[in-house]
């Protein structure tokens, strides 16, 4: 990787991050700041650390390595399509069904919290077994229930730490 393509993608990185506040919002931008919150992030890795030793049957560093990898790439991509997720399913919610119009159902309703923290699970369970199956040589399908099984745990736990207090 040459220094312009690591600068320019460090420059996409910060510029996709500022939309957070501005003022159009929806439930994702609260869960992506979430997901970067210390507590989070620590209690998420040692979930997964465990999940991942248990069910990958690689050594004890080897599973801390990997698990530090995934997530370090889950967060970095996350702060991309974490917001973008939400954003598309507020299109759906709003444009495509009339969610509003019809239903009286806004932004903050409980089913765009729901649908937001299934699309963070999804996304983060498909980066991270895509990082498995390419550095332990583990098809998707052997980890996606496992994976999605320790996400969700993991995104329970922003939920416990962080958007519940909003």
């Amino acid at each position: 990787m040459n220094i312009k393509n690591f600068i320019l993608g460090i420059a996409l990185i910060i510029f996709i991050s500022l939309p957070v506040n501005a003022d159009l919002i929806w439930p994702s931008l609260y869960i992506a700041q979430g997901m970067l919150s210390i507590k989070v992030i620590l209690l998420g890795l040692i979930v997964e650390f465990f999940f991942v030793k248990f069910f990958t049957k690689v050594n004890w560093k080897k599973a801390l390595i990997v698990t530090f990898l995934m997530n370090l790439i889950t967060t970095i991509l996350g702060m991309i399509f974490i917001p973008l997720s939400g954003l598309g399913s507020e299109i759906v919610f709003d444009f495509v069904f009339h969610a509003y119009d019809k239903f009286g159902i806004g932004t903050f309703h409980w089913s765009h919290w729901l649908v937001a923290y299934l699309l963070v699970i999804l996304i983060n369970t498909l980066i991270e077994g895509l990082f498995i199956k390419l550095t332990l040589k583990i098809k998707l399908l052997k980890t996606f229930w496992w994976l999605m099984t320790a996400n969700a745990i993991s995104v329970f736990i922003c939920f416990l730490f962080y958007v519940r207090n909003l």
